[in-house]
């Protein structure tokens, strides 16, 4: 009897034993809901497969990138894979409410992965418009203080790179008169503008550590980012791995005193993906009076507010010290490249500015049908340059916001996606100059203040049909105002204000999927670019009501797809582009100039991407070679200034062919390289055509070594040479630049010779 007490007397213990350890550790769940997005996008994948450890059993997300997981029937363990995209492995932990599974792009393999160049937020097989990616694999390829680098790989672009801070981007011509900044060109940041008021857009100053994935919209091809006639630029910064904590630190030597760091540290759970970085680039530079120092603080933070509501915040500040060179006749480039143009090394000219960039961004679904998101964004500049004719003294201010509310209704026949939005940005620009007294600032020259604003809005409805076509339609209304006041008393009061006509800029497109790996699109389009306030003033300061923005239409036909078994990868767009209402600075007076709408241009062109798995899919290696062509036919149809007519002649500041090629390679050793080459053709300078710059190639090369020695330790090394062949070159030239006091005009930019980099890598998880 005692023993039959001493067993109920041990099972009862063992059942509170039981209990407790149900109490204290919670079960993992039979099922978890969960959700698979673009990491860098936030947009869900659709098809996205989860597989069990066996790879037989499993789910797929639905058009909402949703899931049920099974835990009873498939284990703990989900492996999430969908083309385009590395793989992940996701322990399901008993703590795990609901999985937000952020997938990462896979390095060749762009046209499967999202992008948000059009309201679809589709894959870039199935946007019918020209659109580029720059990956975080492109980035890596360079030494990370320049993205000139990578856009020149994109066919259609070329980006003018003087120094670190000076720069010009043109796209399929667009742009290619401005001087020293990029014009006619929009850029967003995380959806913050990083385009003035005026049309002026600065990306040089931001990190490349920052950004994960570039995409380029090449010509007026979407009518929700303002449809700018050059195109636009979305930069899109780095997210925290999915479900990882840690930090890492990446240090960068290189020849001419360059030295960059890259500081990060990030957390990420299905409920928040915080990211901060910390980077700085310092760099002697190849001329004289060419140092350059930059720091920059960010953060990025997402809260995921529930199943259907996240919240985004960014803020980066950046302080730039930079010294300015300027450019060189054609003696001084050919005989001493090092050295800066006399009187700003005289002077030892540079500009010393901080800069503030904030935004917020709610996107939540109030259904299957209907979702919004919402957006505040705000920035302030404070900058300080000192020339050789004057100092400039200039604070901005900008505040601005963007929704964009999108129904999804369900037909009978296909699908139906309908956006409608609006973005209204309003930006406050003072600026002073005085007289350089032994550089320090002397009496005051001028006082100014405008203040810029313009709203966007716009619509785009796109309607899937079963057997694969696509259509697209969409409209874009935009309202520029400039006001100007003119605070200084001796000149008079030259204040003013102006705004330009309303200007309607539809677009149609039609995409027709032959199979999931090929796609066939052409679409129409419509663009503006308005000028800035400089180009509406007379040379006493007064607004000029004639001046109108520039237009035109684009009209291309474009593919995209793989052939061959998936090795190849290709993208071909074919475009026309007919401007009209050219800006153009006339010449009324010894050194007075005024802007006028002096002609029409048009830009024919072919860009082609090309990209070859070289390596067998069994192999453990991966070597992909690739290349890009642009050719650019630009031309000015009609153009006469004064009594010179230059109707016929080539576009000025745009070479006409632009090759890129290079192979890319890694090893399961760890060894990694990449061989890439450059050649760009000669390009007019002076809208006669009477001078051309010469045409120039690089081959640059780069190897390195990673390995991963744990579960919580990576590190990564490289080294690399650039110029291979030592090329001389200009990688930047003013068009039409001016002579004065019986010098030569200043035309060139002087390239880097052959320069070395390398740099260390290290990488720490926290879990």
């Amino acid at each position: 009897m005692a023993s039959k007490y001493q067993f109920f007397w041990r099972f009862l213990k063992l059942g509170i034993y039981l209990g407790a350890l149900l109490i204290a550790v919670p079960a993992i769940p039979q099922s978890i809901n969960g959700k698979v997005l673009d990491a860098v996008n936030n947009q869900p994948l659709v098809g996205a497969n989860l597989s069990d450890s066996t790879r037989t059993r499993g789910t797929t997300t639905d058009d909402q990138g949703r899931f049920v997981w099974d835990v009873g029937s498939y284990g703990s363990t989900i492996y999430v894979n969908h083309l385009g995209y590395l793989e992940l492995v996701i322990p399901v932990e008993p703590d795990r409410e609901q999985l937000r599974i952020l997938m990462s792009s896979a390095p060749h393999q762009l046209n499967q992965v999202m992008v948000t160049g059009s309201n679809t937020n589709n894959e870039l097989l199935e946007i019918p418009s020209a659109i580029s990616i720059i990956s975080r694999n492109d980035l890596e390829r360079d030494n990370g203080t320049n993205i000139a680098e990578p856009i020149n790989r994109i066919p259609g672009l070329y980006m003018h790179s003087g120094t670190l801070n000076t720069n010009r981007v043109t796209m399929r011509g667009i742009g290619s008169r401005s001087l020293f900044s990029t014009t006619k060109i929009r850029a967003y940041l995380n959806d913050i503008p990083l385009t003035t008021g005026d049309g002026e857009t600065t990306i040089e100053d931001i990190d490349l550590g920052l950004i994960d994935r570039v995409e380029v919209l090449k010509g007026p091809t979407s009518s929700i980012y303002g449809a700018g006639l050059g195109g636009t630029i979305n930069l899109k910064a780095t997210k925290a791995p999915y479900n990882q904590s840690g930090f890492s630190s990446e240090l960068t030597f290189g020849s001419y005193g360059l030295f960059r760091s890259v500081n990060s540290a990030e957390h990420s759970t299905d409920k928040i993906n915080l990211r901060v970085n910390y980077n700085t680039i310092n760099q002697d530079s190849y001329r004289d009076n060419n140092e350059y120092q930059r720091q920059t603080l960010s953060v990025l933070n997402q809260v995921y507010l529930g199943d259907k509501t996240t919240m985004t915040f960014w803020g980066s500040w950046i302080n730039l010290l930079a010294f300015i060179p300027s450019s060189l006749d054609s003696a001084a480039f050919a005989e001493n490249p090092r050295q800066a143009a006399f009187t700003w090394g005289q002077t030892m000219g540079f500009e010393d500015y901080d800069k503030g960039l904030l935004g917020a961004n709610l996107l939540h679904e109030f259904s299957d049908i209907w979702e919004l998101s919402a957006s505040v964004f705000a920035s302030v500049r404070d900058s300080y340059e000192l020339r050789p004719f004057n100092i400039l003294q200039e604070e901005t201010a900008s505040l601005g916001s963007r929704f964009k509310l999108t129904m999804k209704p369900k037909i009978t026949k296909g699908s139906l996606l309908w956006t409608v939005g609006g973005e209204y940005f309003d930006e406050d620009y003072q600026w002073q100059t005085f007289e350089n007294d032994d550089r320090q600032p002397g009496a005051v020259l001028s006082d100014n203040d405008e203040r810029r604003w313009y709203y966007n809005a716009f619509t785009e409805i796109n309607w899937s049909l079963p057997a694969g076509t696509t259509f697209t339609a969409g409209l874009n209304l935009n309202h520029t105002s400039y006001d100007y006041s003119d605070l200084f008393p001796d000149n008079g009061d030259q204040s003013g204000d102006y705004s330009f006509d309303t200007q309607w800029s539809p677009r149609v497109a039609v995409l027709h999927n032959f199979s999931q790996k090929l796609s066939v699109y052409g679409q129409v389009s419509h663009g503006f670019s308005p000028p800035t306030l400089a180009e509406t003033l007379t040379p006493d300061g007064v607004i000029n009501p004639d001046i109108q923005p520039e237009t035109g239409y684009n009209v291309e036909l474009g593919s995209r797809g793989q052939l061959f078994n998936s090795k190849l990868d290709f993208d071909l767009s074919l475009y026309s582009m007919f401007i009209e209402n050219l800006l153009v600075a006339r010449r009324i007076g010894d050194d007075q100039f005024v802007g006028v709408n002096a002609g029409k241009t048009t830009h024919r062109g072919i860009d082609l991407t090309l990209g070859y798995d070289l390596m067998n899919r069994t192999s453990a290696s991966d070597m992909y070679l690739w290349m890009t062509y642009g050719f650019a036919d630009y031309f000015f149809k009609e153009f006469t200034d004064e009594d010179q007519d230059y109707s016929g002649n080539e576009l000025t500041g745009t070479p006409r062919h632009k090759v890129n090629w290079g192979v890319d390679y890694n090893h399961p050793s760890g060894l990694y390289g990449n061989l890439t080459y450059l050649y760009v053709s000669s390009m007019p300078m002076r809208d006669d055509n009477s001078i051309y710059s010469d045409a120039y190639s690089l081959l640059n090369l780069k190897l390195g070594y990673q390995r991963t020695l744990s579960k919580l330790f990576s590190f990564r090394i490289y080294g690399a040479i650039n110029n291979i062949w030592d090329e001389h070159y200009a990688s930047m030239i003013l068009v039409n630049a001016a002579s004065f006091g019986g010098n030569q005009p200043r035309y060139f930019y002087p390239g880097l010779p052959r320069n070395y980099f390398g740099g260390v890598s290290l990488n720490f998880k926290l879990r």
